[in-house]
């Protein structure tokens, strides 16, 4: 790009500004170039400037951009989700010093220290702002330029998206992260948030995109689903049910933007002698409390025998089917809307859980599911077996670390009674303590200098 004077130079904001938020960096620099005057000065004809976006067309393309980032983002984030979790394994070669390993272990202090020295990447936090800090880019052009057709369901698909990325924040990062923000292409930098504050943070907006909404079904289905969500969170079960109880169970929504799903894998074979390829495989049992994710054989899953491990040849990886054709990630659905309600249901004491859990199991034709027979009496059971039916009907779309922390959180199970832990079996010693994915607070701090403190609790 052109520029009439040395704005990074004299601006070094800019600079941060950018990392961060990830800036459109043509809006800023307009804005900048008008202090700019001299014999430096030129006309260029190919530069964007406001004047040129301030119309309706610039509203939908800042929406559309929102859209695009979304969908570039939520596979690896979701990725994150699962190798943390005991939904992935990883097989790394001994040289190999990836992030995913240090996720993989549960190991945030190891994860921290990889990721301290970067000038500019937190990698799960930082995808999420992305998206956070977009949406508050493209909001204003839509109020001030988009037809009074389309602006409600524009503004309210923008707010959707937003309240799901902060609320992923708040249900996968430790404690004590930043959300920051923009306004009137300006960073407006936040305190620490905790797990709470950043649910109510994301509620607000999905409620914004609930007022909204118009004509849109697929973005109310999704603002839905995604506050029922936090509501559960939040350990307002009635409300929650409440809140997805007009989403149709056949809803299901998948990126608008074919950026590649993470987990989609062409069919080959693992080349053991390739020192540098990282395998994901299917997690089985993982660290003790992992689900079987192989061994159950269960077709909401699917799995197939995709190698050995490079240093136990005695240890098979299997690879999943879920995504064995070129299907986008699921964002959400209202199968999960059924799980809410489900949830809610046990929690009010009212039996119909079950029933709900038989009802979707029957939605699998191709291969046919056996319904429950044995419904659990106590409620420590009741929601083993729910969560259990998360899992494997949300697997792969990011929200079991948010499922795990809410037994921990809302129903007083002890960490180590839910996360993998014990022996580490690929490189040794044993699993770390972290229950959330850590920030890395030094790179946090440098662009935003009220994070002072890395992760409140593990």
């Amino acid at each position: 790009m052109h520029f009439s004077c040395d704005i990074f130079a004299r601006m070094p904001r800019v600079v941060r500004v950018a990392r961060w938020a990830r800036i459109n960096i043509i809006g800023l620099s307009i804005g900048l170039l008008v202090a700019c005057h001299g014999l430096l000065d030129v006309t260029d004809p190919t530069l964007v400037q406001d004047k040129d976006i301030a119309n309706a067309g610039g509203a939908n393309a800042r929406r559309l951009d929102v859209i695009y980032k979304f969908s570039a983002e939520v596979g690896n984030l979701a990725n994150n989700v699962a190798v943390f979790t005991d939904e992935r394994t990883v097989d790394l070669p001994l040289l190999w010093q990836d992030q995913s390993y240090y996720l993989d272990r549960r190991d945030g202090e190891g994860f921290e220290a990889l990721y301290a020295t970067d000038q500019n990447n937190d990698p799960h936090l930082g995808g999420w702002d992305v998206v956070v800090t977009t949406a508050a880019i493209a909001l204003p052009p839509i109020r001030a330029y988009a037809s009074d057709s389309l602006k409600g369901d524009f503004l309210a698909q923008v707010f959707a998206i937003r309240g799901y990325a902060i609320l992923q924040m708040a249900e996968d990062v430790c404690p004590g992260f930043p959300i920051n923000d923009v306004v009137d292409n300006l960073p407006v930098y936040s305190g620490p948030y905790t797990t709470d504050s950043a649910t109510h943070f994301a509620l607000t907006q999905l409620d914004s995109a609930l007022a909204n909404a118009r004509d849109s079904s697929q973005t109310i289905n999704l603002a839905r689903v995604t506050k029922g969500r936090a509501l559960l969170d939040l350990g307002q079960y009635a409300q929650a049910a409440a809140a997805v109880a007009s989403v149709p169970t056949d809803f299901r929504l998948i990126p608008a933007y074919g950026e590649g799903n993470i987990f989609f894998q062409w069919p080959y074979v693992w080349d053991p002698s390739d020192l540098f390829e990282i395998r994901f495989a299917v997690g089985d049992t993982e660290g003790t409390n992992g689900l079987p994710f192989v061994s159950a054989h269960d077709p909401r899953v699917g799995t197939f025998f995709a190698g050995v491990r490079y240093h136990n040849a005695a240890d098979s990886l299997y690879d999943q089917t879920k995504y064995a054709q070129p299907d986008l990630i699921v964002i959400s659905s209202g199968i999960e809307a059924r799980l809410i309600e489900a949830e809610a249901a046990i929690n009010g004491g009212d039996p119909s859980w079950f029933a709900i859990l038989n009802t979707l199991r029957a939605t699998m034709i191709t291969p046919a599911m056996p319904a429950l027979q044995t419904m659990p009496t106590a409620k420590a059971d009741q929601l083993d077996l729910l969560y259990r039916e998360r899992a494997f009907w949300l697997y792969l779309t990011g929200r079991r670390l948010g499922d795990m922390r809410r037994l921990i959180r809302n129903y007083g199970r002890a960490p180590e009674t839910v996360f993998p832990t014990g022996p580490y079996s690929m490189r040794g010693g044993n699993y770390g303590t972290a229950t959330a994915i850590p920030f890395v607070k030094d790179v946090e701090h440098r662009y935003n200098a009220k994070i002072t403190s890395g992760c409140t609790t593990r």
